[in-house]
């Protein structure tokens, strides 16, 4: 049965059945998730956090050594630019030496295709997936089937940090069809029993479903939620917004695969109380960075190594995230162009935490969301429309010339037309006068097709510094 049969026969089942089907998926699930290289690797991880930062660069060293070598012998892209640049594995043998390689972009992924693939990996022990496609165009990958357990582990790590266990009850907000699309009344979550989790549909959290699925989290009680910070924000402005306290909530809230920004972690504080943590990964699996108990993100460098590089027309310390994977033998992504941004510390922090790993201040999101202006200013992270404003829960910005953006705007209670003003006056504040704006009301903002919220969608800003 192919793919496509498969999810239309699940659709057609009676929502017992579909549980059941998802229990069974977990298994799978669980099975190659939380293998034993996974747990070989997460106990490793939970010692290596304390090494000192020369142990770490030393360990990241020999991991480079090891993916050149494997790179040359059997993935053709590596071994043609090496030998076009006259270079053996021996001259690269650490993270410094890495620079005499150019720089992997997405566009050039797509164009290569097979050329990226280790011919050391037989094609049945290739895994494969895609990223998400938030700008429209996922890119086709591969891994072998250790890469998951170890980028599981990784993840882990995180969560243990806060006390979470691999046993715990969680609820996860998140972007996957288990829940038929044309079903838009409740029950829209699923139990998937072996990973012990609720899966949340983000695609049916509409308003007129907002209160079944707070009815549903007042009846359960589980350690923590999980998901992408716009989706599990919503639920906590709803609660605000109603003055609705959960008699159950979660001891943590575990963030990820989106910019987490500063409205959304207070209003998660607000409601749910507890502990709110973020981390940063990716579909391609060659970089990570999470936060500790005390609210600094660490580059985690067991996982792959990570550039950070200035990127053109931007301040200093706002740079590009360039990954070179470790743990990918199928599909190795050395000085890969993630397309991500991020800012560093403007002095290098000494976290109380103990670990010794690099501080990243905050991650910035796409390189494509930016607004760019007339007169060359480019801007990101324009959160702050929501820093004082009660009456606005989202707003997206849409640029498609340089002379206008759009915003789409969902009002709060409470909304006139002098918060309107005060918009306008915040967005000249921060993007001038040269660029005009027309302001849309709307009674919700699409998700992409995983269900991600993207605050900036720009097709004028083009990266200047691709190598």
């Amino acid at each position: 049965m192919s793919g496509s049969n498969a999810i239309d026969l699940y659709c057609k089942l009676p929502i017992w059945i579909q549980n059941t089907a998802c229990s069974l998926a977990g298994l799978k699930m669980r099975h190659e998730r939380y293998n034993r290289t996974f747990h070989d690797t997460l106990e490793f991880l939970c010692q290596s956090q304390w090494w000192s930062l020369a142990e770490q660069q030393a360990y990241q060293d020999e991991q480079v050594t090891r993916v050149i070598q494997h790179a040359y012998l059997s993935v053709p892209y590596y071994r043609r630019v090496m030998d076009e640049r006259d270079l053996k594995p021996s001259d690269i043998r650490s993270t410094s030496d890495l620079v005499k390689l150019p720089i992997l972009t997405k566009d050039m992924v797509r164009e290569l295709g097979a050329e990226l693939l280790s011919t050391g990996v037989p094609s049945k022990q290739r895994v494969y997936g895609h990223t998400g496609g938030t700008t429209g165009k996922s890119l086709q990958l591969y891994s072998d089937k250790n890469t998951q357990p170890h980028q599981w582990a990784v993840w882990w790590r995180h969560r243990k940090r806060f006390g979470l266990s691999l046993d715990d009850e969680f609820i996860v907000f998140a972007g996957r069809n288990v829940i038929p699309l044309n079903r838009m009344e409740p029950p829209f979550w699923r139990r998937n029993i072996p990973m012990h989790q609720t899966y949340v549909s983000i695609h049916h959290m509409t308003k007129q479903n907002m209160s079944a699925l707070i009815e549903y989290l007042q009846k359960r009680k589980v350690k923590y939620y999980s998901g992408y910070p716009s989706a599990v924000y919503l639920v906590a402005q709803y609660m605000m917004d109603n003055n609705i306290r959960l008699i159950h909530p979660p001891d943590v809230t575990v963030l990820g695969a989106e910019t987490l920004l500063p409205h959304q972690r207070r209003a998660m504080e607000n409601a749910f109380g507890g502990k709110i943590t973020d981390q940063y990964g990716a579909s391609e699996q060659c970089g990570n960075i999470s936060d500790c108990e005390h609210g600094h993100y660490h580059v985690d460098m067991e996982f792959g190594h990570i550039e950070f590089l200035p990127l053109e027309g931007s301040t200093p310390n706002v740079q590009r995230i360039i990954c070179t994977g470790f743990w990918n033998e199928a599909m190795p992504l050395i000085r890969y162009d993630i397309g991500d941004l991020a800012t560093l510390p403007s002095k290098e922090v000494d976290c109380s935490c103990g670990r010794r790993s690099p501080v990243v201040e905050k991650i910035d999101g796409r390189i494509e969301s930016y607004i760019i202006t007339p007169d060359g200013r480019q801007a990101g992270r324009l959160d702050f429309i929501f820093k004082d404003s009660q009456h606005i829960e989202e707003a997206q910005f849409i640029q498609d010339e340089i002379s206008t953006v759009k915003i789409k705007v969902v009002r709060a209670k409470g909304f006139s037309s002098i918060h309107e003003k005060e918009l306008l006056a915040d967005l000249r504040k921060y993007l001038g006068e040269v660029i005009q704006f027309e302001i849309n009301y709307v009674s919700e903002i699409p998700r992409t097709a995983n269900g991600k919220f993207r605050q900036i969608v720009s097709n004028v800003f083009k990266d200047q510094n691709q190598l």
